[in-house]
């Protein structure tokens, strides 16, 4: 038996919150009202990351065939007995089997049960569009179901959604019905507007295929299930879900705010009162249900006064349902049935959509979300998505296309799995400011060192987000050249990790990286006085002249493990970092610094082979006599990044191969994966390594990077593994889309994208218009994506071709193979 799963796909738009669909069909992690998980550090575990109100959304069908009883099936596992009491009424079963297929931003469920006569898949689709920033950060999702009638006869199909919003507006929810040729849509607003965090809408609406019914308000456990009581009209369990069952149709109640009270004292009420408020009962569902029984044996009721004042005393005393609380109205209900002659296939469409803008800074300040500047309230954002499908139609394009690949299929998953990040972790403010948790509630957000790694496919899909986080972090540089470590407790605000030495040098990649992608001078011109002072700040650890840091190396991304003297960790990220330096001052026209930073290099070249090589791979530090000779998984992380960023690398890839196939050869084993770590027999480590709770942990986000480099060098059967073991724990933990490190959905994990550059040899010179592919392989395809461009490569027997989707190549050259001996490592 495997382990249940405990992600999903998140479902919404960047910086908007989401819902998770889980392979169980239920939806879980409701992160859409601001909760604490996503509006604050919240360290400890509990449940504000919105799990308690999974069954907030939930779906059923019903099949009808001519001379049958009606079956009917509810399209997900959950069945808690507070919900319904589904083992005394097993009728309402979930469906046999559900086939969960996750590709972001998209999850297909194919619902299997044999006694249902008709082929039945849901699809899930998050608004996330490449290069469309306003509609990647609409707050919503579609939900398609697609219906066949497979058989030979007529066949009736009815689809139920229902939404009973717990996970909001305290005060219960005052709901407006909106009906349209062919769509149906509940809006759900508070009682009165307030500053709480989960004061706010919430909309669903019904499309497609069908003819449409709906209970536009009801009480939310009259949608799920509670028991009549009352002496004289006697005991019945109670549900939309029976009434469903009867007639595959809702009863079109309009009705979106709580029936009038029923006084103690009813029976001192004039005729002309119990009248009135007899009627004010009749369209609510609740009541007409109950009305519906009584009059199948008394079919004059109500007869007389009596009877009217025992029926409103009656409903009164429901405590169950509790009709004394108008906080508990609020929820609802749509349906859309369908026939289907033999051979037919419809489909019907839900979309959910919601509006929160009370998203409060720690200190007080309001900061909302940008969604808040592109729509008024979730009924404009669910009108949005009705009226422009080639939102659901260009997310699912995106996914097809990542899995369009003849690589195997950990590969794509990778790729479009840790996507789902953006939308888990973003906070994109009303203001536009844009930063990625480290992980969800955990650390803080653009963390240099984790952004690091993480920013790649970001980049590629939504560059101006990259770009944004960019500027914001260099505007908390220190004098002294420093860069931030992360924001905390908000965007405007950060810690004080300053004496992290990584960062400096992954700042400068970071910059000439995104320069390359984009081409915009601009940002390069903002950056460049950061981009000196960083290298300087880095340039003063050198005390001995030799070109590598040797003082104050202590603190790093391995933030429980430090180092000392000369670490190579921090050596090759720096003699990267000078490499791009000095393109970058190429650009800006600074001869002086390209010259001096050249230099620079060349002598830190011959300093790193001469102190830390050890003849098969490089220590991990050298402080004097002192050394320690760990082997360190992510010693060539600087390496990994010129590569995939398509910069090239400082070291010959003979180097890099034979030091990839020692770390793999002691550190790697089937079972356990890449660990970060491990001192070989014959070698000496310390104290500060052996047993260390980061080296012996295998942190997936350096796995990732190991298998980019291994594709960078040619060691594709190598990579392979990696991306597959990688793959195969995770789902054995139930954990696909939620990897963890410090923090859950934790972001270094995105280093996957850089797999996709590495397999398609990717450079790209956005300002010279220039693209070079150099495919690992003679015969491939593969997904191409870069910022303004979505496509294909295809390469059979060596030849290179290129079919654009999105975006154009006009008036760009591309060029394939390696570069040539007269050509720039990056065109």
């Amino acid at each position: 038996m495997t382990k249940p799963s405990s992600s999903g796909i998140a479902l919404g738009g960047i910086g908007a919150g989401s819902v998770e669909l889980m392979p169980d069909g239920e939806f879980h992690y409701w992160q859409i009202a601001n909760p604490p998980r996503m509006t604050r550090i919240c360290w400890e575990s509990k449940a504000d990351d919105g799990e308690s109100h999974t069954g907030a959304l939930s779906f059923w069908v019903r099949t009808e065939q001519a001379g049958r009883r009606p079956t009917v099936r509810k399209l997900g596992m959950k069945t808690e007995p507070d919900d319904f009491t589904y083992r005394a009424f097993p009728w309402n079963k979930p469906v046999e089997t559900i086939r969960f297929d996750g590709r972001f931003p998209v999850c297909e469920l194919q619902y299997e049960d044999e006694a249902l006569p008709c082929r039945l898949t849901g699809r899930a689709v998050a608004p996330f569009v490449p290069h469309r920033t306003d509609l990647a950060a609409t707050p919503g999702f579609y939900l398609d179901f697609e219906i066949e009638n497979p058989g030979n006869e007529p066949l009736t199909v009815s689809l139920l959604g229902t939404l009973v919003p717990e996970f909001c507006n305290d005060d219960g929810c005052r709901n407006a019905l909106c009906t349209e040729p062919g769509a149906v849509s509940v809006t759900m607003r508070p009682v009165q507007q307030t500053d709480a965090p989960n004061c706010g809408e919430v909309c669903l609406s019904v499309g497609g295929d069908g003819e449409k019914s709906y209970i536009a308000g009801e009480y939310r456990r009259f949608i799920r299930e509670y028991i009549f009581d009352d002496d004289n009209f006697g005991v019945s369990q109670e549900s939309v879900l029976f009434g469903f069952r009867e007639t595959g149709r809702l009863p079109d109640s309009e009705v979106g705010a709580p029936p009038p009270a029923v006084p103690e004292n009813a029976e001192t009420l004039s005729d002309d009162e119990l009248a009135a408020l007899f009627r004010a009962y009749l369209p609510y569902p609740f009541a007409a249900s109950v009305l519906r029984r009584i009059r199948v044996t008394r079919p004059a009721f109500p007869a007389n006064r009596e009877d009217l004042v025992a029926f409103l005393k009656a409903m009164r005393g429901q405590d169950r349902l509790h009709i004394q609380h108008p906080e508990e109205f609020g929820a609802a209900a749509l349906c859309s049935t369908v026939r289907l002659a033999p051979g037919e296939t419809k489909t019907v469409r839900f979309i959910l959509t919601w509006y929160f803008p009370n998203h409060f800074s720690k200190d007080g300040r309001r900061l909302g979300h940008y969604y808040e500047t592109l729509y008024s309230g979730a009924a404009d954002a669910n009108a949005f998505l009705r009226e422009h499908p080639e939102v659901f139609n260009k997310a699912a394009a995106f996914s097809r296309l990542l899995y369009d690949t003849s690589l195997p299929e950990a590969y794509p998953d990778c790729w479009s799995g840790h996507l789902s990040t953006i939308v888990k972790c973003a906070w994109l403010l009303k203001n536009g400011k844009f930063g990625l948790w480290e992980g969800q509630g955990f650390c803080g957000f653009h963390t240099t060192d984790i952004t690091y790694h993480a920013s790649f496919g970001l980049l590629a899909l939504f560059p101006e987000l990259q770009l944004r986080q960019m500027r914001m972090g260099a505007a908390f540089q220190r004098a002294d050249g420093r860069v931030h470590h992360c924001f905390s407790p908000d965007l405007d605000h950060v810690n004080n990790g300053y004496d992290r030495v990584d960062m400096n040098n992954q700042f400068v990649l970071m910059v000439l990286r995104d320069y390359l992608y984009t081409g915009d001078a601009a940002y390069l011109k903002e950056m460049w006085p950061h981009v000196i002072r960083a290298v300087d700040s880095i340039g003063a650890l050198d005390t001995d002249g030799d070109g590598l840091p040797d003082r104050d190396t202590t603190r790093n991304t391995f933030d429980a493990w430090n180092f000392v003297g000369t670490p190579v960790y921090i050596s090759v990220l720096w003699l990267a970092a000078l490499k791009a330096a000095a393109q970058i001052a190429d650009e800006m026209n600074d001869a002086a610094h390209a010259a001096g930073w050249r230099s620079l290099l060349e002598k830190g070249l011959a300093a790193l082979e001469r102190r830390l090589w050890n003849g098969e791979y490089y220590d991990l530090w050298r402080a004097g006599a002192e050394k320690d000779e760990t082997l360190m998984t992510d010693q060539l992380d600087g390496e990994w990044f010129l590569r995939a960023a398509g910069i090239g690398g400082n070291l010959p890839d003979e180097r890099i191969r034979a030091v990839v196939r020692v770390i793999l050869d002691r550190n790697f084993e089937p079972d356990s994966g890449l660990i970060n770590a491990s001192c070989p027999a014959g070698r000496h480590d310390t104290l500060f390594s052996h047993k260390n709770c980061q080296t012996e942990a295998v942190w997936t986000g350096i796995v990732y990077v190991m298998a980019a480099l291994c594709l960078s060098v040619g060691l594709r059967g190598d990579a392979d593994t990696l991306v597959t073991a990688i793959r195969s724990n995770q789902a054995r933990f139930g954990a696909l889309w939620d990897h963890w490190e410090c923090g859950h959905h934790y972001s270094r994990p995105m280093s996957s994208w850089t797999t996709l550059n590495a397999v398609l040899g990717l450079q790209v010179d956005a300002a010279r218009r220039i693209l070079r592919l150099n495919p690992v392989a003679r015969d491939v395809r593969l997904p191409l994506c870069f910022p303004g461009v979505l496509g294909t490569v295809e390469v059979k027997n060596g030849a290179v071709q290129l079919h654009v989707a999105e975006g154009s190549l006009d008036g760009w050259t591309v060029l394939t193979g390696e570069s040539t001996a007269d050509e720039p490592a990056n065109p």
